[in-house]
């Protein structure tokens, strides 16, 4: 089957993208025989993407690194902007931590090697779905050493915050942290959204990492401490 728009009849939309044909066939037609996932279209190109997406509104883009590359990875903010909600997936064979850092802070929700199982795609697809960040443990170890140290921003999170940060971490959905913490969904966002505007961070996948480099698994602090600093409550 090949490029081009159609719409089949149940399951979140997706649009697929990449600039090898035979890879983009073969992508469309396990999830299609997966029939978890409504393939809306296929793109070989930024262009396509986009013209594509305009027509098809798709819940999720799996775009190929490459063409984000071919963008300077504004392909991500045009696509939030055209369709507001999209979760991007990014397919690669190869990501240098700085490109991997560049896709996060783009927007995109999550990286994935072309190696791996297809199980894993949709296990992927499932998790940015609903809003959860998922990055392969193949690029974890060169993305979070990619990255800076976090900013003292943490100094300034209640200890709410700080609880709504770890779960976010631990990859829950917003519904998961209330039912966790015993509040309402919309009180969880209203957190998320202090903790980005607190911490100077893009979107959740940021939020997530730098929960990564903060705390020890035991959810204490990993930075040293100023014990003249306290946090709000």
């Amino acid at each position: 089957m090949g490029r081009g728009t159609q719409l089949p009849k149940s399951g979140a939309s997706v649009l697929i993208a990449d600039d090898h044909p035979l890879f983009l066939l073969g992508l469309r037609t396990f999830l299609e025989r997966a029939k978890s996932y409504r393939v809306v279209a296929a793109a070989g190109s930024a262009d396509e993407v986009l013209r594509h997406a305009a027509k098809t509104n798709p819940d999720i883009v799996i775009v190929d690194l490459s063409i984000l590359r071919s963008s300077g990875f504004k392909l991500i903010q045009q696509l939030r902007e055209l369709c507001p909600g999209v979760k991007v997936l990014i397919l690669t064979g190869y990501a240098t931590p700085e490109n991997l850092v560049n896709g996060i802070r783009a927007g995109a929700m999550g990286f994935l090697s072309k190696e791996s199982d297809p199980s894993l795609l949709l296990l992927a697809l499932d998790a940015v779905q609903q809003g959860k960040p998922w990055i392969q443990r193949e690029f974890m170890e060169g993305l979070l050493h990619a990255l800076k140290q976090p900013n003292p921003g943490w100094r300034q999170l209640s200890q709410r915050e700080l609880q709504v940060l770890q779960l976010v971490a631990q990859g829950l959905s917003n519904k998961e942290i209330a039912y966790r913490l015993h509040i309402r969904p919309g009180t969880v966002k209203e957190h998320i959204t202090r903790i980005l505007r607190k911490l100077n961070l893009r979107n959740r996948t940021e939020a997530t990492l730098y929960a990564l480099r903060l705390f020890n698994p035991d959810g204490s602090i990993a930075l040293p401490q100023d014990p003249l600093t306290t946090r709000p409550h």
